[in-house]
């Protein structure tokens, strides 16, 4: 067995190449469109963060990415839920942040423990986001993680912070919409 057929996890490069042997191009690139859509959605904001030395590349934007490489066809993944859902995201962490006035609380990973107030908020963050997303049309699970990540203090909503995190969503949106028009058709 070579070093590159060795499983990893039940996986192996010749299980892969056994599944594809023989197959169409149609049914190659079906099976490679989601794993490296995504990948090159991270790399596109990610590059466009680290050269701007701003937060491009958040934990949130993982899943909006996955979401549009796998199923661009469901309205969570089409260019405007995942822009607005995000901007939604933000703008809810914001005003529940200024209205407990959480935000001179210790962040969590500063604290290493969550606060009360930063649950509080973070929770009534994400009620709220379950109501606005759908009064805007712009229902996108993954902006949850957004709003998470600002309640509970690894982004603020200060200064570009919010700029930036809406940068990242706009690169891997767009960027995915191209790519999605881009694809082959799928196999039958």
């Amino acid at each position: 067995m070579s070093t590159y057929s060795k499983p990893l996890g039940g996986f192996s490069l010749d299980k892969l190449a056994a599944m594809l042997r023989g197959s169409s191009t149609v049914r190659v690139v079906d099976v490679m469109w989601v794993p490296t859509v995504s990948a090159l959605l991270i790399v596109a904001s990610g590059l466009v963060g680290y050269w701007l030395k701003q937060p491009w590349l958040f934990a949130g934007i993982g899943p909006s990415a996955y979401m549009i490489a796998s199923a661009p066809s469901q309205e969570t993944s089409r260019f405007r839920n995942v822009v607005v859902g995000h901007l939604a995201a933000i703008a809810v962490a914001y005003v529940v942040l200024l209205v407990l006035n959480v935000h001179s609380t210790t962040a969590l990973l500063a604290a290493s423990k969550l606060s009360l107030p930063r649950l509080w908020a973070s929770a009534i963050g994400l009620g709220h986001l379950a109501l606005v997303q759908p009064q805007l049309k712009a229902y996108h699970p993954p902006a949850a993680a957004t709003l998470l990540m600002i309640t509970l203090g690894l982004f603020r909503t200060t200064g570009r912070a919010p700029l930036a995190l809406m940068g990242g969503v706009v690169v891997v949106a767009v960027l995915g919409e191209l790519l999605n028009r881009l694809r082959p058709s799928r196999a039958r």
